[in-house]
Formats: structure tokens, sequence, C-alpha cells
């Protein structure tokens, strides 16, 4: 946009305005400076006075008021007669029937006869409404006699008349008794609204919101005023049914108003909540049940209604009394002055309901309801505020804790990778039995540490929400084959028999998290060798196909302690063990079923656990995985795919071979080409990135061992300037990473990094050679 087009917005900009500002000085100056304008219409509506007289059931005329009431039994009829004046003219009289029957007479001719007995469902009372009597000028000087029978509390009360036209005396009503309903009006959608939200917040962030009983509370209060509203048979068609929801509305409102209650006080007071929930409950199907068979009407049952609904306020009320004494009313001050204008506006409209000329029904209490609304949003809102606050701070120290551990896990791992490998060199050279046997503890003592590590790592991670599953192809049967291997070595050294069932029928490649099958596996296989004296450990695997879904069902038996009934619940729980008394001397972080309970939860799989005390446990595990080849097992363990193993006699020779070795540790280093010396290998080493940079220009390798947390530059850094040396000889030659990072998903990591394959610290003899051989030129 150039100049001139700038300056043209900025006229328009202007000229507009010019012309609003223009706009409401004109309407402000039209309103205060012209002439009204409006058709106005005088309105001849008033109360009708006249001298009444109450006609007894012997006929003596008893002088009366009107309004005003006479003793009366219930069910009686009361009449009152006036001479209406001479000079009448053409009008409407209006009678407002207090639950009353009405008939309206004059010189003896019935006029009017209002009831709705007959027109309700159930029910024996007629409802409160306005009655509309026209009388012209030749009814001047005629006897007016009115009367009206009840069997509740208005019984012999007669209410104001007024005269007028039927319009400017609706209108009237309108103008006196439309602001309470509006205001009721606008508290039932504002409850409403609370209801959505509180919903709304539920659905989507799975969070349960203390306002929605509130929203309710509110809801029910507003659908009671503007059921119980003086001007209802204007809006409402049906009073009858208005007139039911009024007294339902009343009858439910201490139950989400004790809900709230009891939800701030923290349940602290919850019998008596209870009780008076209880109450409520049993008055609502009572005086439901006394209506429909006609027994008792709502309207004189009412007063049992007030007393539970006074007993809530004053439950309500004792409580908070209590909480201040206790010092607890500082987790809700502002609800508990909400609260205070509510017991407070409860008396009034309790008050008010037995009033029959009061315009103020509901005003009160809406004024309070929305005062309740806003401390409660205060609060809700300190409170969302205060569990958001200790949410960031809880993940803050959990990341952190999780950080310190990764790191203590790389620390640990590395001198970890020391013991084992010069251990290794020991028992390789060793030819003392005794020392053999102490090498052969060390090993045991070393690898039993890093399944400590490698556990509490694991819980970290499920504690931060971290945990992964990667899934990928892999061999069923080679994975079972080094689960089996390992299980029998351990599980025999013990002196204790090992069965392994493997289904041969099943297929031979799925999909789904190796690594954590395997993982799963040992810590069952594990634990039943740990909890195990004598006897037996059985493993068996076989598949199960469940239209699209193929599982693997896997079940651990041993014959060891067993776990007691009153424990099995517990037995996942993270650092608990069962009959510590009998696994005090066991090592273990107590971790082990936590990890796998959760790892195959996050594979959509299933746990259960039998156990008979004293006699044997058994673990039965379902995994979903899915099929990738249908190639049964059975052919390829005929062509032992997978399987070539090293091993003392049968290792790695190659002796034509040369590699580099990059570490910024030197024991790393010198470990390392210690496990490489019976291949025959030529290996060199470099101390750091620089060191290798500069070697790898001068010497060509046929593979490179990069450890990646070094100082200076690390090894991907290292990887990355090698590769983008073209002139460098080496600048594609495979580089595998050699890490004590070994937290579940490092190696796809370091893979997408760009290094060929990945080798986690401490190293496996049998493992380093294996990979080592996949990459060098025999």
């Amino acid at each position: 946009m150039n100049r001139q087009d700038d300056f043209l917005l900025n006229i328009v900009k202007i000229i507009l305005s010019i012309l609003v500002i223009f706009s409401f000085i004109a309407f402000i100056a039209g309103e205060l400076i012209l002439p009204e304008a409006n058709n106005k219409k005088e309105s001849k509506c008033g109360i009708f006075e006249s001298e009444w007289n109450y006609i007894s059931e012997d006929g003596t005329k008893i002088p009366t008021t009107v309004p005003g009431s006479v003793k009366l039994e219930k069910g009686k009829w009361a009449a009152i007669e006036t001479v209406l004046p001479s000079d009448l003219q053409d009008t409407s009289f209006c009678f407002r029937s207090l639950q009353q029957e009405m008939r309206i007479f004059i010189d003896g001719e019935l006029r009017k006869e209002y009831s709705t007995v007959e027109e309700q469902l159930f029910g024996k009372t007629s409802t409160i409404a306005y009655v509309f009597v026209p009388v012209n000028a030749s009814d001047a000087g005629k006897i007016l006699r009115l009367e009206c029978m009840t069997d509740s509390h208005f019984t012999g009360v007669f209410d104001e008349i007024l005269q007028g036209e039927k319009s400017d005396i609706v209108s009237k009503l309108m103008m006196n008794y439309a602001p309470s309903t509006i205001v009721a009006a606008f508290m039932f959608f504002l409850g409403l609204g609370v209801i959505i939200i509180s919903l709304l917040i539920w659905v989507v962030y799975k969070r349960k919101i203390e306002l929605f009983p509130l929203g309710v509370a509110i809801m029910l209060a507003a659908t009671w005023l503007i059921s119980e509203s003086k001007i209802r048979q204007f809006f409402l068609p049906n009073s009858t049914i208005a007139m039911y929801m009024g007294f339902f509305m009343i009858m439910l409102l201490p139950l989400p108003f004790l809900s709230y209650i009891n939800t701030v006080q923290k349940n602290r007071y919850q019998k008596a909540h209870t009780t008076v929930l209880a109450l409520s409950v049993v008055n609502f199907i009572l005086c439901t049940a006394l209506q429909v068979l006609g027994i008792k009407d709502f309207f004189e049952t009412m007063t049992i209604s007030h007393i539970i609904l006074g007993a809530t306020i004053f439950l309500m009320f004792i409580t908070m009394i209590m909480d201040i004494y206790k010092g607890k009313i500082k987790e809700y001050r502002t609800v508990a002055m909400g609260f205070g204008g509510i017991v407070v506006a409860g008396v009034i409209e309790i008050a008010l309901s037995y009033s029959e000329t009061t315009k103020l029904n509901g005003i009160a209490l809406c004024i309070s309801l929305v005062c309740l609304l806003i401390g409660a949003a205060m609060k809700s809102g300190k409170d969302i505020f205060s569990i958001e606050r200790e949410k960031q701070m809880a993940l803050s120290a959990t990341e952190a804790k999780a950080q310190f551990l990764a790191n203590m896990s790389h620390e640990i791992r590395t001198p970890i990778n020391t013991i084992l490998g010069m251990n290794e060199m020991i028992l390789r050279e060793n030819k003392d039995e005794k020392i053999e046997e102490y090498a052969n503890y060390a090993n045991n003592a070393g690898h039993m540490l890093l399944g400590l590590i490698n556990d509490i790592l694991d819980f970290s991670k499920i504690e931060a929400g971290k945990l992964e599953v990667i899934e990928k192809e892999y061999s069923l049967y080679a994975m079972l084959k080094d689960i089996e291997i390992a299980a029998e070595k351990r599980i025999e050294n013990k002196g204790l028999s090992f069965h392994a069932e493997i289904d041969n029928m099943m297929p031979a490649v799925l999909k789904g998290d190796e690594l954590r099958i395997k993982q799963i596996l040992n810590n069952l296989l594990s634990n039943a060798e740990k909890y195990t004296e004598k006897g037996s450990v059985r493993f068996s695997v076989k598949g199960i196909q469940q239209g699209e879904t193929y599982s693997l069902l896997i079940s651990v038996v041993d014959t060891g302690i067993g776990i007691r009934e009153e424990d099995i619940n517990h037995i996942f729980d993270s650092f608990e063990r069962a009959d510590l008394n009998k696994t005090r001397n066991i090592h273990g972080t107590g971790l082990g079923l936590c990890i796998t309970k959760q790892l195959i939860e996050k594979m959509k799989g299933s746990i259960t656990v039998s156990s008979e005390y004293g006699k044997g446990s058994c673990f039965i595990v379902e995994i979903p995985q899915e099929v990738v080849s249908m190639v049964e097992t059975k052919e390829l363990k005929k062509q032992e795919l997978e399987l070539k193993r090293y091993s003392n006699t049968n290792h790695l020779i190659a002796p034509d071979a040369r590699i580099l070795v990059v570490d910024d540790n030197a024991i790393n280093l010198t470990v390392t080409k210690a496990l490489l010396e019976r291949t025959k290998i030529k290996t060199d080493l470099a101390q750091g990135g620089m060191k290798c940079l500069e070697m790898t220009r001068k010497n060509k390798y046929d593979l490179i061992l990069m450890d990646h947390m070094m100082p200076e530059i690390d090894g991907i850094e290292t990887m990355n300037i090698l590769r983008a040396e073209k002139d460098n000889v080496n600048c594609n030659v495979d580089i595998i990473v050699l890490t004590a990072n070994a937290i579940h998903g490092a190696k796809e990591e370091y893979l997408a990094k760009g290094f060929s394959d990945y080798l986690s610290k401490p190293l496996h003899p049998e493992e380093l050679e294996a990979t080592i051989a996949k990459y060098i030129k025999k």
C-alpha cells in the first residue's frame, strides 16, 4: 500500500469517527430537548375500595376489610358482599385466588366460577391465579358477592381486588412482578451456563468441577421462583404444571446445595449432610405419593418442605461456624460469605412465601445466589491456579528427578562397564578355579546392579508419563529363544528345574516392542527364580487369534513361597513387597512388577495373578501384536535364523580388520580394547572427538566405535564433521554409537541421527563381537 492509499484510508476513518460521534450527540440531544412523542394512554387501573360485609353461616352480616381475612375452618366456603357504586362504568374486576375455589355473583347471578381441581392430574386444591370478571354500567348499585373455599392455610383470606380495563390490570401486574421474574430467568440461564461449562471441562479436560452442583442449585432456585411468580399465568400455559414444578424445586433444593457445601468442606460433616439429604429424598417421595393418591395436597405438605429447607440452611450455618472455630473456613472464605447471604435470603423467601401481597419474591434470593456464585468462582479460580501451580512444580520436580536419574544412570554405567569389562578379562585369562568363582560372583553382582539401575530409570519415566513403546518387526522365535536360554541358565544354576513350552505353530514375525516384551518376560522369570527356593519354574507361550487380533498368551508358573490373598492386590504397587519376613533377603527394588504392569497396559495387554500361599504363583500375560509373517516358527527353527552366537570357543576372528574406538574415558578405551583382543582385530584408540578426526585423516578404518557424551565435541558432532569431510578416506565408514545412554528408544534416536548401529554400556562381549561382525569385511 502506497502513501496515497494510506492518506485516503485515514480520511475515511476520520469521517466515520465524526459520523459516529455526531449520531450519539443527536440521539442524546433529541431525547433531552425535543418534546415527548410517545402515544400514552393514562391507566385507569386501581384498587377497588368498598365497604364489605362477611356473611356468616347463619346469614349474619359482619363488617370486614379487603384485603383481609376471617377465621374459618379449612374446606368451608367464605362469602363477602358489597354494593357496587352507583356511578359504575364499563370495567373489569380482578380477583386473586389464593389456592382457592372461587365464585363471583352479581345480584345473585353467577358471573364467574374458578376451579382447577377437576383439570389437575392429581390434587384437591386449586392453583393460584388472577380471575377477571367484566362488569358494565347496568350493574351499578347491585350486590357483588365473592365466595372462596380452600384446604390450604389461605382459608378465609381475601386478597386485594383490582378495577380497570383488563389490559391496564395486566400491565400493572407486569410492572409490579415482572422484574423479579426476569431476574429469576436470568439466574436460570446463568445456572444452566455453569452446568454446561462444567460438563464441557469434564468431557474435554477430564477434570471434575465443583461448581457443577452449585449450577444445578441456582437453576433449581430460579425455576422455583419462575414457577412461583405471581404473573406465571400470563407466560406459562399450564399453571397446574407450573405449580407442581415449584413444589418439586423447593423439595429438591437441599440436594445440590448440600452436595456443593460438602465438597468445599472436604466431607468433614458428611454424616450430617447425608442425613438431611436422605430426609429430602424421603420428603420428595412421600409428598409426591400423597399428592398422587389425593391424600394430601402439595399445599398441605409445603410446611414440611420448608422445615427441611430450613434445616439445610441451619446445617450449613452450623458447619461454617464449626469451621471458623477449627480454622478451616479460610479454605472457602468467599464461598462462606456467599452462603451467609443465602442463609439470610432463604429465611426471607420462606417468610415471603406466606405473604399474599409482597412484590419482592425472589429478589433477595437472586442477589444472594449471584454473590454466592461470584464467591464460588473466586474459590474455584484460586483452586485451579493452585492445582496448576502444584502440577507445574510436580512436573518440574519429576523432570529434574528424571534428568538426575538419567545422568546418574549414565555416570554409573561407565564404572560398571569397567568392572564388568575387566571382570570378563579375568574370566578369560584366569586358570585358577577359586579366582574364577570370585569373578563369577562379581559378574552376577554387576549385572544385578545394572538391573536395579534400569528399574529405577524406567520407574522415573513412568512417573514423568514418558514411558515409551516403540513398535517394529521382530523374530518371535529368536526373541523367545533368547529369553529361554538366559532364564534356563540362571534358574538351573540355582538348583531349580526349568520347563519351557513354546508353541511352534505361532507366526514367525510379529510387530511390536520386542525390547519391552523381553523386559516383561525377564521380570516375571526373574521374580519366579528369586522367590522359589526348590521345585521348578514353568514358562509357556502360545498364540491366540481372536478375529483380526492376534495375542501372545504367556504364563510363568513357579513353586515358590506364593502370595497371601490380602497381598495380591498390592504386588503391582511401586516399592511394595509381600511378606517381608520371607523376602527381606531377596535383592531388588520392588519396582519390577509395577513396571511390568505399566508396560503391559501401555501395549493394551493384561496381566493376572493367582497364588496359593506357600505353594507357588502363576502369572498370565496377554499382549496383542500385529502379525507380519504367517511362516510358522518351526520353519525358522529349522533354518536357525538370527541365532549366530559367539562364545569363548566360537568367537569372531578378524586379524585383517582395523577399527577405531573413540571415548573420552581412558578406562573405557582400555576395556573395549581388552574385550576385542581375542578377535585379533587391530584396534586404535582416540580419546575424544578431536583426536578421532585427527586419526581418521591419517588412517583407513573398517569401522568406528564412537562414544556419544564427550567434552569439546560430542559423538554426534564428531560424526557430522567426519561425514562432511569428503576428502577424508573414512567419511563414509560405518559408525556404531557406543554409549551409556541405555534408555528405551535411545537406539532409534541414534539411528535417526545417522549412526549405523547402537551398543549400550556396559558392553556384552558376545553382542559386541556379533555387531562388529556385521560391518567389517572378512
